[in-house]
């Protein structure tokens, strides 16, 4: 190990040979938004979106103590998978309507590289600490009408910020428990489409519009729980 040690009471300390952790962490996400129609020439239609339920994942993080004690930076992954089985589609004709069941499912992996810093003067066990940074979001969407599910034909990763704060408590030198929460907007695109474009409701046939070119925003509050091994 490599240190350079300041005077304490006017610097902290100076740190380039060690404050390596990694961390494996389970994941909350409280919700996810899909804008079904974002390239459409209509303003109204753009606006048109969906909102999906939360979703669970897990993920692991790499941090590293950078000149000084209280300055981190990280390299995250995870995968995110939503899926939420309580959405409805109205299909009509002059006649008879329908509510169809609709299933959303989302998954994604984001790329994200974050900066730390340790609120200083806290407690020696208990950490407060604050961050930012930026991130890139590979996804997928497959949406489901009654039996028909979509297939995907083209994926557009998305990039976003991120603004994040946490608390990590030490049980020993090398173990801690984090405890953190991650505001992002996390955007990709995927372009879909269904294998068939009718659809047979009780002996009645809609047409069921067969291109799906959506954007997908996991921007619902972050919660994640983990264990850091520090050396």
């Amino acid at each position: 190990m490599f240190s350079i040690v300041g005077n304490a009471q006017d610097n902290p300390t100076i740190i380039l040979g060690n404050g390596f952790s990694i961390m494996p962490k389970m994941i909350y996400i409280s919700s996810a938004t899909v804008q079904l129609f974002p390239f459409s020439k209509d303003q109204f239609e753009r606006s048109f979106t969906e909102e999906l339920s939360g979703g669970y994942g897990y993920g692991i993080s790499f941090r590293k103590k950078l000149l000084r004690e209280d300055l981190s930076f990280g390299l995250s992954t995870e995968y995110i998978k939503i899926v939420d089985s309580e959405l409805t589609q109205t299909f009509d004709n002059d006649t008879v309507r329908y509510r169809a069941r609709v299933t959303e499912e989302l998954s994604m992996i984001p790329i994200e590289l974050t900066g730390y810093f340790n609120i200083p003067n806290f407690s020696e066990d208990l950490k407060i600490y604050l961050g930012g940074g930026v991130g890139v979001y590979f996804g997928d969407r497959k949406r489901t009408v009654i039996d028909i599910q979509s297939k995907t034909i083209s994926k557009q990763a998305g990039f976003s910020f991120v603004i994040l704060s946490g608390l990590e408590y030490k049980f020993t030198k090398a173990f801690s428990g984090v405890f953190e929460i991650r505001f992002r907007q996390a955007e990709y695109s995927v372009k879909s489409e269904y294998p068939v474009s009718n659809i047979k409701i009780n002996g009645t046939s809609f047409p069921l519009d067969k291109n799906l070119n959506s954007k997908i925003f996991v921007d619902g509050l972050k919660l994640s729980l983990g264990i850091a091994y520090n050396f």
